[in-house]
């Protein structure tokens, strides 16, 4: 009994752990088929993400393929905007140009002889604007001297001798002079000139900066030159100026003036000389009429401004004091805001001076 008893309990044992074991193994499977299951999970996870970085990066390339095709790169548009901005500023800045326009301009065509030369032209100094003062502002180039048709010097032109007076100065001098020699008629004796309404320029420096180049424009020509001024702060008369050169010897005396008028959109240049009847110096007014005439054609021609006249006047005390042929060469209209702005630049009194020098060769011929 006992030993039934024994086996009892031993099979019943085996029996236990037949069934223990395989309730672990159908776990194990379980448990087994549980990680497969969660690593096909991920690698399916893996396998997605993969393939939309994948997907990702051939859209990227493609676009870029797209942009190399249309040849746009990734910066043009940028670029665009930058250009697009510096292009409507250069517009603004351009479109801003100078309209300003100065008042009080006494000089006009069809105007009074007192309004050409004294106190007419009123006053528009500023003297805190110097141009060059002593000699010129370097070589021209080959183009420059081939363009004022004299390239060499000319023969014919040596020893002869021009005298330019720049016009105006500094601070006008009101006080009263004769309009003659021996004349009981009065005028002041010099004006401070007038002012560019764009340039900001007084007369005084412009005229002085065209008188240095048409200086050297003549003695590049062969020409002897003697300047009345060279320097803004003189204190010379018309009559004193006139005087100068009469005590010279001048061939030819060119006064160097710029004009005025009321009206703005007057423009162009013209000379003045003395009328056949002058009683100071008429036995000049056949010289003194061909040297206004040559040079107005040559300033003309070179700058391809407005030619108005050849102004006869008895009322110029420049003139009348001269015992010298004599011209006074109104440039332009410093009134006129395209002339005014021409006149400022040096490349146009460069061609003033060139074509001023042409007529002076012209009245030799």
């Amino acid at each position: 009994m006992e030993r039934f008893y024994k086996r009892s309990i031993f099979l019943l044992f085996v029996f236990c752990a037949a069934v223990f074991t395989g309730c672990g193994s159908k776990k194990a499977e379980q448990e087994t088929e549980k990680r497969l299951r969660i690593a096909e999970t991920l690698e399916g996870m893996q396998q997605q993400e993969t393939s939309g970085r994948e997907k990702d990066g051939q859209r990227a390339e493609s676009g870029k393929e797209m942009q190399a095709e249309a040849g746009i790169p990734r910066e043009t548009q940028g670029q665009r905007e930058k250009t697009g901005t510096a292009e409507d500023s250069t517009k603004e800045n351009h479109a801003a140009g100078t309209t300003e326009q100065q008042g009080g301009q006494e000089k006009e065509e069809g105007r009074t002889p007192q309004e050409t030369e004294g106190a007419g032209k009123g006053s528009g100094q500023q003297e805190n604007r110097r141009p060059e003062e002593d000699g010129t502002e370097g070589g021209r180039t080959e183009k420059e001297s081939s363009e004022s048709g004299k390239a060499e010097t000319d023969p014919s032109a040596q020893g002869r001798l021009v005298v330019i007076d720049a016009g105006h100065q500094q601070k006008g001098n009101s006080e009263k002079e004769p309009i003659g020699p021996g004349a009981e008629q009065t005028k002041a004796k010099v004006a401070g000139g007038t002012s560019g309404c764009v340039s900001g320029l007084a007369e005084y420096e412009l005229t002085l900066a065209v008188a240095l180049k048409l200086q050297e424009e003549l003695e590049n020509r062969g020409y002897t030159v003697q300047q009345i001024r060279t320097s803004h702060d003189v204190d010379m008369s018309n009559a004193e100026r006139a005087q100068a050169a009469n005590d010279a010897g001048a061939g030819a005396f060119i006064r160097i003036h710029a004009n005025g008028s009321e009206d703005s959109s007057v423009n162009g240049a013209m000379t003045i000389c003395q009328t056949p009847d002058n009683p100071y110096n008429g036995a000049f007014y056949e010289k003194s009429r061909k040297l206004s005439d040559c040079v107005l054609e040559g300033l003309t021609a070179q700058t391809g401004c407005k030619k108005q006249y050849v102004w006869e006047t008895d009322s110029m005390s420049g003139i009348n004091w001269c015992q010298v042929p004599v011209t006074i060469v109104e440039m332009g209209y410093m009134t006129n805001p395209d002339e005014d702005a021409l006149m400022a630049s040096e490349e146009y009194q460069r061609k003033i001076a060139a074509g001023i020098a042409d007529g002076i060769d012209r009245f030799w011929e």
